[in-house]
């Protein structure tokens, strides 16, 4: 957990990650208007976007002041919000265009461009929230969201250890997250296999590792590969993790192990 006084605008390496993290994001967001992440210390004042590309700091400040939206119900709720068309959703009638040009004339240009917003939040200290935000030129998705909280993982991660000073750790923390979504499906297709819990599942998938002398996250992809018969999803923030052949030939021969020991 960072210290108590740990204050991420006095961090400017963190600041730097985190608008390399948002440049991908809405490389992957192509109607994205402007993203943003904003950040919440329950013990200090009204919360501001931390890092911004396009029209989102103007966006999230202008929800947050009283009007609404989905940033401010994010926030608030602790759950991911979604509209469709945020003009004309009735869930924040204090919320339109013409308020939304007297909140913030500087991006009063763009208005007419804006359709869907999409926020998700999460935690980066026990007494201090996080958010994830977008605004569309187009309405925003079921993926929409999906896209966010997997980048809200990333963000998250920086905030936690705040280890993103060069661009080695920068890739750690990328290859840590599509480390982590293979491993887990991978503990998931032991689980269902054998009947066993998550723990044991982990042992299995590290003691497959170290006895066939591969790496973890190559061996969990082979696995999946093996099993499903096509290429594994991951979550397409780095490089995907493309098995060499002696974690395929260690993912058949635990595959195998463990269907003969499978409980009738």
């Amino acid at each position: 957990m960072p210290a108590p006084d740990f204050q991420p605008r006095q961090h400017p390496e963190l600041i730097t990650l985190l608008h390399r993290v948002l440049e991908r994001l809405r490389a992957e967001l192509p109607n994205a208007l402007g993203v943003a992440v904003t950040v919440q210390d329950k013990r200090a004042e009204t919360p501001a976007a931390l890092a911004a590309l396009g029209i989102e700091a103007d966006m999230v400040a202008m929800q947050l002041s009283g009007l609404g939206g989905p940033v401010s119900d994010a926030l608030t709720y602790q759950v991911p919000v979604l509209s469709v068309d945020l003009w004309t959703d009735e869930r924040w009638p204090d919320l339109s265009a013409d308020a939304a040009a007297a909140q913030a004339p500087r991006i009063v240009a763009e208005l007419p461009r804006v359709c869907g917003v999409a926020a998700v939040s999460g935690f980066w200290r026990t007494d201090a929230a996080l958010m994830l935000s977008c605004t569309l030129s187009e309405p925003g998705t079921a993926a929409t969201v999906a896209s966010l909280i997997a980048y809200e993982q990333l963000v998250s991660a920086a905030l936690v250890t705040t280890a993103a000073q060069n661009e080695a750790a920068f890739e750690d923390l990328l290859t840590a997250l599509q480390s982590r979504g293979a491993i887990e499906q991978a503990k998931g297709v032991l689980m269902g296999l054998i009947g066993c819990d998550a723990e044991q599942a982990w042992s299995v998938l590290r003691r497959a590792s170290q006895e066939f002398n591969v790496k973890l996250r190559e061996l969990a992809v082979a696995l999946i590969e093996h099993v499903s018969g096509v290429p594994a999803e991951q979550p397409g923030v780095a490089e995907p993790i493309a098995p060499n052949e002696p974690a395929r030939n260690a993912a058949r021969l635990l595959w195998s192990a463990m269907s003969k020991d499978r409980p009738a």
